[in-house]
């Protein structure tokens, strides 16, 4: 893990919330309207602003730039007051647990509400590119044996590495699920290797050098 993906929540949840206060101030002084469309405008003027003079980690630049696109692309549909908002609900959480690391134990509890929840769960076979699971469309979870035993210490049971799993259905209920034990779900964009599955990664200490994908509990 490196010294950047440490620091990344934490300057995370400082942009949004100096982006939000710099809003509020601006609405106190009707310098913006509050309506959506005026709010989205000035949040991607302030965006643009905070990239040209550099006044984050340049960890967030990448997230910066994508902003700056979107405000360009969609415009009002970009509705950044509620995203920085959430991203705030999510990430004021998260930090709040800085040093709570994901266990195996505490994983296999949380496969086991699932499995209650009539999940079909894997994490007994080892997955490659041939591999097939047999199933009758309900959620499902894959995690590749060898790779589960191996992210997770033999010592304490702590994730290690970055953990892949695939998931097909029930997304957003597997991440809402993690949320909820207080773990954050990524993204991927490497290939999945399980058919129909979406690849998605457990990463040591909720740390990366991007954005988490944010839980709908907390809309």
């Amino acid at each position: 893990m490196s010294e950047q993906e440490k620091t990344y929540n934490v300057n995370m949840l400082k942009l949004v919330r100096e982006g939000l206060t710099a809003l509020s101030d601006a609405q106190a002084e009707k310098r913006s309207l509050q309506n959506p469309v005026s709010e989205t405008h000035f949040l991607g003027n302030w965006i643009i602003t905070a990239l040209k003079e550099k006044r984050f980690d340049i960890i967030l630049a990448g997230d910066l730039n994508i902003w700056v696109q979107e405000s360009r692309t969609l415009g009002p549909k970009a509705d950044f007051k509620q995203r920085f908002e959430k991203i705030e609900r999510v990430y004021t959480q998260i930090c709040e647990l800085e040093y709570k690391n994901l266990t195996q134990f505490v994983l296999e509890d949380i496969l086991t509400e699932l499995d209650n929840e009539g999940w079909l769960i894997e994490t007994e076979s080892n997955v490659t590119d041939k591999f097939k699971l047999s199933s009758s469309g309900e959620n499902s979870l894959v995690i590749c044996a060898e790779v589960y035993d191996r992210a997770f210490s033999d010592i304490d049971g702590v994730l290690e590495s970055p953990l892949s799993v695939f998931i097909r259905h029930g997304d957003l209920a597997f991440i809402d699920k993690m949320f909820s034990h207080g773990y954050l779900v990524f993204g991927s964009t490497n290939r999945s290797i399980v058919k129909r599955h979406n690849r998605y990664i457990l990463r040591p200490f909720n740390h990366a050098k991007k954005l988490a994908i944010l839980p709908t509990l907390a809309d």
